[in-house]
């Protein structure tokens, strides 16, 4: 399914730039709103959602610096099985090869360059293949990046095929999660989200979760204008008034003190929910809950950022994952997910279930759609101007804080 976007032209990331012209007055609104104390924070200026010079500070300084999540390991399960992902300009595959080993290669052909599998063509984004064939002169590679044949190259002095295989992008897999990044001297993940994961992952273990559902979405919006509102509760009380307001009421929830490397918002079930909980010793949910979580663990959800696009929203029986990258100032795409401990997959009733679980994600997400798309409309009046933000969107003014650390780090 895709939201009905504006169009716009195809960006061309940049490779490589200094400071945009004209952008310094953004970075100087963006420092100031950042440099507020919690209580009097405010809403970023309208201009990071839509200037083309604010995506190409964010390309270099973030998304060719940073680790990005591209896909989750249930997706490539045997060997061949490959997803096609684009990342800023960028075309990869995250494939698992012959040697059961999960890599991020490059789809760029190493005889003249052709994008191996370029968007629209014969292949579909997922699915398994013993070869990656180039349709322009059928060079050809196995799934762990490596030259099978180059057909006619004999009279070319000095080509050795078995030297030749695709550029490997440095990846690593952290939690079931694919990461991928363009930065040799990025830390490990292990170090990056060792508190994200010791202090509040633990528990669902989504190594051993299934992706059972995911659907694209083209965005006609910023992805900064996406991920500020999925990291708040605020808005449960109007976007999600018929959905997650009735038992994740946006009172009572809480973001933790700020982290430099993520973000995290505390999503309390409605009072009486928690108490029938707590005396029961029963999670009360619809699906199977993840073994490592106990009857306290049940009495909440919450959402996560892990800096800079690694999207969680959790509960005790699921897991949604949103893979979220730019495509252009005013445009993202989107990919929303939902991971199940393997147990939920062997009830009697799964298939009922999952049909009525996807039902219930795809309305909350399209009412976030809805918002996403009216506030990137707002974002070009000339009558914007920063609003004051609530307590309930402390996680904006935290990601305010790490952009601002990205701009003074920023040659």
């Amino acid at each position: 399914m895709t939201t009905a976007a504006p169009p716009s032209p195809v960006y061309h990331f940049p490779k490589a730039s200094p400071v945009p012209d004209g952008i310094e007055s953004l970075f100087s609104q963006l420092l100031e709103a950042a440099a507020l104390p919690r209580e009097k924070a405010q809403s970023s200026p309208a201009g990071i959602y839509t200037s083309p010079e604010f995506l190409d500070f964010e390309t270099q300084a973030i998304f060719r610096k940073e680790w990005i999540s591209l896909a989750h390991v249930s997706q490539v399960p045997n060997p061949g099985d490959y997803l096609r992902v684009d990342l800023c300009g960028e075309p990869m595959l995250v494939t698992r090869g012959k040697d059961d080993v999960v890599r991020v290669l490059s789809r760029v052909c190493r005889h003249r360059g052709m994008d191996l599998m370029p968007e629209g063509g014969s292949l579909p984004d997922q699915g398994n293949q013993r070869v990656i064939l180039c349709p322009y002169h059928l060079w050809s590679y196995d799934l762990n990046g490596r030259m099978l044949g180059a057909p006619e190259m004999q009279q070319a002095d000095g080509f050795d095929r078995s030297a030749v295989c695709l550029h490997e992008f440095r990846s690593e897999i952290w939690e079931g999660f694919v990461f991928v990044t363009l930065n040799a001297e990025a830390p490990p993940l292990a170090e990056k989200f060792g508190r994200l994961r010791s202090e509040f992952l633990s528990g669902w273990n989504m190594g051993e979760a299934k992706l059972v559902w995911d659907q694209h979405w083209d965005c006609g919006f910023n992805w900064k204008i996406l991920l500020e509102n999925f990291m708040e509760a605020y808005h449960h009380l109007g976007a999600h008034r018929k959905t997650l307001e009735p038992f994740l009421p946006a009172k009572g929830c809480s973001t933790i003190p700020e982290d430099p490397d993520f973000s995290a918002m505390h999503l309390p079930l409605r009072p009486d929910l928690v108490e029938t909980i707590l005396t029961t010793g029963e999670a009360g949910t619809t699906m199977t809950p993840f073994p490592g979580l106990g009857v306290e663990d049940y009495t909440e959800w919450w959402v996560f950022l892990g800096y800079p696009t690694f999207l969680l929203f959790t509960a005790p029986d699921r897991v949604y994952w949103y893979r979220l990258l730019p495509t252009g100032p005013e445009t993202c795409s989107l990919t929303t997910t939902l991971l199940v401990h393997p147990a939920t997959m062997e009830r009697a009733d799964y298939n009922e279930l999952y049909q009525s679980e996807v039902e219930a994600a795809i309305n909350f997400h399209l009412e976030d759609m809805e918002v996403c798309a009216a506030t990137q409309n707002g974002m070009r009046s000339s009558a914007c101007e920063p609003g004051r933000l609530s307590h309930l969107e402390e996680p904006i003014w935290q990601f305010q804080r790490y952009l601002a650390n990205k701009i003074r780090g920023f040659a």
